[in-house]
């Protein structure tokens, strides 16, 4: 991460907010952005820059935060997402996102429990179809969403097999045939729901504990099955499993979702696996072996 701002940046965030950076500090998290705290006289506010030159990398960003507050706004959830404030392009080949701060808060039982029951809510707003909206990121990684039929004909399509392409160096000949064989099987192994909006990147990372609340951010929005949620809370731990006690209770999930958790997380391992390296082939292998198992 970059520990200062870009020049480029400060006349646009100087007419974005009305007045001058009064000071920048660097925030933790920024592994495939820079972010920053700014301090203003119009108070705090969080600013994101790239130069990754990803096409519409923060259009796409705003689009989900705001499908995410409007969910929320429309029911008791309980869950804070920030406000976009402003998006665009900078001289460089810089991107940006200036979006609302949240102070942060305490993790107490009282918090977890929110947060289950305010995602439980946020998930019961159902949609009329799979995917269908506008493509998006995967943390650096092109995510598509085009229309399906099914919650298995949108995993497969839109989110394993682009990766399982991309990996293709690092995955054996006999990688292949058993996610071929998990092809034919998903329709069998995902039960059948409603889609919901999903966050879509909800490792414990992207979960905020603040003063007025639980809250979500970095979101990777799409219309899919709800237990992708789930289960990417239990992929790099993190998150108390009052969460999951108190999601469970206001929104039943059906029988056996956390043997479902590996077949879900096939897509950020893989998706690990093409950012970062053969690091995360093995856990890739094991999550397979488990989905295969179902």
């Amino acid at each position: 991460m970059s520990r200062s701002i870009s020049p480029a940046l400060l006349p646009l965030l100087h007419h974005h907010l009305g007045g001058p950076v009064l000071k920048a500090t660097a925030l933790s998290g920024g592994d495939i952005n820079d972010v920053y705290r700014l301090m203003t006289g119009q108070g705090e506010v969080v600013l994101k820059a790239s130069r990754r030159a990803l096409p519409h990398l923060f259009f796409a960003e705003a689009q989900g935060l705001g499908r995410l507050r409007g969910a929320a706004s429309r029911r008791p959830a309980g869950l804070l997402v920030p406000e976009v404030l402003a998006y665009g392009d900078a001289p460089g080949g810089w991107q940006y996102l200036l979006q609302s701060y949240l102070p942060p808060g305490d993790e107490t039982p009282q918090a977890q429990e929110a947060l289950g029951r305010g995602l439980a809510a946020l998930h019961s707003v159902t949609v009329p179809g799979f995917g269908g909206t506008a493509d998006n990121y995967f943390g650096a990684l092109p995510q598509f969403n085009p229309p399906a039929q099914s919650a298995a004909d949108f995993f497969w399509e839109a989110r394993l097999r682009p990766q399982v392409r991309l990996a293709a160096e690092h995955l054996s000949e006999a990688d292949a045939d058993r996610f071929e064989a998990l092809r034919v099987r998903l329709p069998r192994l995902i039960p059948p729901e409603p889609p919901s909006l999903v966050h879509g990147d909800l490792w414990h990372g992207n979960l905020l504990y603040t003063s007025a609340g639980p809250a979500l951010i970095d979101p990777a929005a799409a219309h899919s099955h709800r237990e992708v949620d789930l289960a990417a809370m239990t992929l790099f731990g993190g998150v108390a499993e009052r969460v999951f006690d108190a999601y469970a209770e206001a929104f039943p999930l059906a029988p056996g979702w956390q043997r479902r958790t590996d077949l879900w997380n096939l897509y950020p391992l893989l998706a690990h696996v093409n950012m970062f390296g053969s690091g995360y082939l093995g856990r890739t292998r094991a999550a397979l072996d488990a989905a295969l198992q179902l």
